[in-house]
Parts: structure tokens; C-alpha cells; sequence
């Protein structure tokens, strides 16, 4: 039986009070977004491409799940801390998809708002990965269109023009 309140509840004792309730086969997935963060991303943690199943996999992936949750998390934050504030929130959402994990819901599965950053030296390989148990892929290793799928949940997410604005970010939940 799933139970809307409880894992609103378990969601907010992990300070995550920006979600919506969404359909997985509706995230936006586009190999244009697995290019970009092969080709455009500067962090290349166990959790990326290549590491990663191809776009393929991720769009049946989701496909076989009924219920998610997309996670807004805005913050303004310097380059300097971004990855230490990631790896918090992080790891958040790692012990949020443990704990609904244990509420029974056996699918539940986290995806990062951004790169695994759980290791402070990461091993840049999925083989050797010192922590393969709380490693999760981003939304963009997972081939998703972060931006339209935010916006089509009416979510605020652009360009920063500089670090004095609200960066938001987005996770998932995916439940059965």
C-alpha cells in the first residue's frame, strides 16, 4: 500500500520541503543531455558516463516505475563549496532512498542532484568505487532533461547568470 503522508514525512525530516508527487515515464530523457555531460562536464566521478548505462537503458529504466518524486533543492553557493554542499545533499537522499527503502518500497532508488561527489578522492571508475553501495548517477548521467522536465512540473530552473543567484537543482525519488 502506498502511503502519500508517511514518505511526505520522511521526505521533510531530510529537509527536502520542495517536491512533487510525478509520473517516472514522463521525466524527459534526450541523448543530447548524455552528450553534454560527457562533453561539457568538467566532473567525471564512478557515476558518469561511461560508467553509466546508455540512454537506452535509462528511458526503460524509468519505464518501469508508476510513482516519483522530483526534488527541488535551491541554494546560492560559491564554486568553492558547491561540491561539499553537494555531497551533503547527497547523501541526504542517499539515506532518504534507504529509509523508504525499509518502509518496504524494494524499488526505491535515488537519483543524485549532481555528481556522486560521496567520496571526497573519487576512484573516476565504477569498478573500484570505494562506496558502490551509496553511489547514484545525476539526473544528466541518467540522460534527463532536467530543465524541461523541472519546467513541465512548474518549477523554476535557468541559467545563472553569475553566483549571487538561487541555483535549483533537482533530484528524484523513484518508488514502487
Amino acid at each position: 500500500m502506498f502511503n502519500h503522508s508517511y514518505l511526505e514525512e520522511i521526505f521533510i525530516k531530510y529537509g527536502f520541503e520542495g517536491f512533487k508527487w510525478i509520473n517516472p515515464k514522463e521525466i524527459i530523457v534526450a541523448q543530447w543531455v548524455r552528450m553534454k555531460c560527457i562533453f561539457g562536464c568538467p566532473t567525471k566521478t564512478a557515476c558518469c558516463p561511461p560508467n553509466t548505462p546508455t540512454v537506452e537503458i535509462c528511458k526503460s529504466f524509468l519505464q518501469e516505475y508508476d510513482i516519483g518524486v522530483i526534488f527541488h533543492i535551491p541554494k546560492i553557493v560559491t564554486p568553492e563549496f558547491r561540491h561539499e554542499w553537494s555531497r551533503e545533499v547527497n547523501l541526504k537522499l542517499f539515506e532518504l532512498e534507504r529509509e523508504t527503502f525499509i518502509a518496504g518500497y524494494e524499488k526505491a532508488f535515488a537519483i543524485f542532484m549532481d555528481s556522486c561527489h560521496i567520496c571526497a578522492n573519487c576512484r573516476k571508475e565504477r569498478f573500484s568505487c570505494a562506496n558502490p553501495s551509496k553511489a547514484r548517477p545525476s539526473p544528466e548521467a541518467m540522460a534527463i532533461d532536467v530543465v524541461r522536465t523541472a519546467r513541465q512540473y512548474g518549477f523554476p530552473i535557468d541559467v545563472l547568470p553569475d553566483y549571487s543567484s538561487v541555483m535549483n537543482r533537482y533530484a528524484f525519488l523513484l518508488l514502487e
